[in-house]
């Protein structure tokens, strides 16, 4: 079987869990107190980890997520459970790939056919899905100090040209602490923290499996502090209501650098970490799709790819509009599909794999069978 380290775990999660979110404001409804919001869905995401999602990883380390289904639910529930899992992930991934042609479209290339970009960021991506789960980690591990000198670069420039206002962010809980935690719950639990669901797919793979609750919970935590402080940094150089309504406020932010006339346009940049954020979390579902596919049908993701990847691209152009996919995935799927996959049926595993357990200890106590 393939192996990675807990450090390109570790890369993996940061990654991951960053993606294209630093771009766009979290929890906007909470408005100049969003980063608070932000701030206790990273707890709750957290509190997820430790309790619900990592015991599962502990009980059975070397299953993922499908096949503990199979285990604990036997044949049909199993299935009755995994292919909802698949759907999710495809679903998913479908979700990140429209995004991004959809947005290539609107900021950078309006002129080049939203097809010819969906199948050139789906070619790379099911050559990665392909070439195996040790090259995708590896890759990732190339990409990250590229994401960081970008994100440090920019956010240098931010400083020099004075447009940073701390004040917007005051005063703190003006319309009291409901509308924070309305705003944190469960949407942004639900993008971008309880996605680590998907990791249940990929923790069996890590060489030193002792290593993979620290490395988990360090890089969960530093990849969350960085989305507080993003969404800190948008809501202190723009407005509240702007930065809500903004497609990217990153890319606002971006156009307001001007240094004399050396330094400008700094809008490639954010095209750079909007590219590199989705494809990666584009890719891990497109794997974790084909890997569910495999644990179903018994064979290797390699042969799913192909399959995997023809209904994402299909999906993919099946939403009319930027603004439809934006409407359904906010107005439905955080708010009430996607916490039953990353919270409810986790939950009712490990409560499933507890039982088992716990019957299993008695029965060798008896003597019984």
């Amino acid at each position: 079987m393939e192996k990675i380290s807990p450090y390109q775990l570790g890369v993996m999660i940061i990654m991951f869990e960053i993606g294209s979110s630093p771009l766009f404001l979290l929890a906007s409804e909470a408005k100049r107190d969003a980063w608070i919001s932000v701030l206790i869905a990273m707890v709750c995401g957290m509190l997820l980890l430790v309790f619900v999602t990592l015991p599962i990883q502990r009980q059975e380390p070397d299953l993922n997520l499908i096949d503990l289904l199979f285990r604990y639910c036997g044949k049909w529930a199993g299935h009755l459970f995994a292919w909802p899992y698949v759907i999710y992930f495809l679903y998913k991934s479908v979700r990140n790939v429209r995004e991004f042609g959809d947005l290539m479209n609107l900021y950078l290339l309006p002129q080049s056919p939203l097809i010819v970009i969906i199948i050139i960021i789906m070619l790379v991506s099911a050559y990665a899905v392909y070439m195996g789960v040790e090259v995708f980690f590896r890759v990732t591990e190339v990409l990250l100090p590229v994401i960081v000198v970008i994100y440090f670069f920019l956010l240098f420039l931010i400083g020099i040209v004075g447009v940073i206002h701390v004040d917007n962010l005051l005063p703190v809980l003006e319309d009291g602490v409901r509308p924070v935690i309305a705003a944190a719950l469960p949407e942004v639990v639900s993008f971008p923290f309880g996605e680590m669901v998907l990791f249940l797919m990929y923790w069996r793979f890590v060489n030193k499996k002792k290593k993979v609750l620290p490395a988990t919970l360090i890089s969960y935590s530093m990849a969350g502090l960085f989305l507080v402080f993003t969404n800190a940094l948008i809501l202190s150089i723009l407005e509240p209501d702007l930065a809500g309504i903004g497609g990217i406020p990153l890319m606002i932010v971006a156009s307001l650098i001007r240094i004399t006339q050396f330094v400008e346009r700094m809008d490639p940049f954010v095209a750079i970490l909007l590219f590199i954020g989705v494809w990666i979390k584009q890719t891990a579902y497109y794997f974790g799709a084909a890997m569910a596919l495999a644990s179903i049908f018994k064979t290797t993701y390699k042969r799913m790819t192909l399959p995997a990847g023809a209904v994402i691209f299909i999906g993919a152009l099946l939403f009319n509009s930027f603004m439809d996919q934006i409407r359904f995935g906010f107005e439905y799927n955080v708010k009430y599909h996607f916490p039953i996959f990353q919270i409810v049926l986790p939950a009712l595993l490990l409560l499933l794999m507890l039982i088992r357990k716990k019957g299993k200890k008695n029965n060798a106590v008896t003597g019984q069978p």
